[in-house]
């Protein structure tokens, strides 16, 4: 995969690796596989351009064929957890 970050709608910056997980394989491989074609036309492109492209192409036939956005797309922070984590005390040993 590219290990490297892709700019998503939303604005903020998201680990393409990461969110992988959360996509369709079929509509991944389609984007992947267009993103090759598109290489022969523009073999100079950087692994970022790269990766970009493959997202924004995912995300739009993520969009075309569910009906809506790729969460990760358009939802800022959607791997953090809701709330902050809160710190434990270890108990006290007596």
């Amino acid at each position: 995969m590219f290990h490297t970050y892709v700019r998503a709608r939303s604005g903020t910056v998201v680990d393409f690796d990461r969110a992988s997980f959360l996509m369709d394989r079929d509509l991944l491989q389609v984007s992947l596989d267009a993103l090759r074609d598109e290489q022969k036309s523009k073999p100079r492109w950087t692994t970022d351009d790269r990766a970009q492209w493959a997202w924004d192409d995912y995300c739009a036939r993520h969009l075309a064929h569910y009906g809506e956005p790729f969460s990760p797309n358009v939802i800022p922070g959607w791997d953090q957890p809701a709330t902050p984590i809160e710190r434990t005390r270890p108990p006290d040993s007596t």
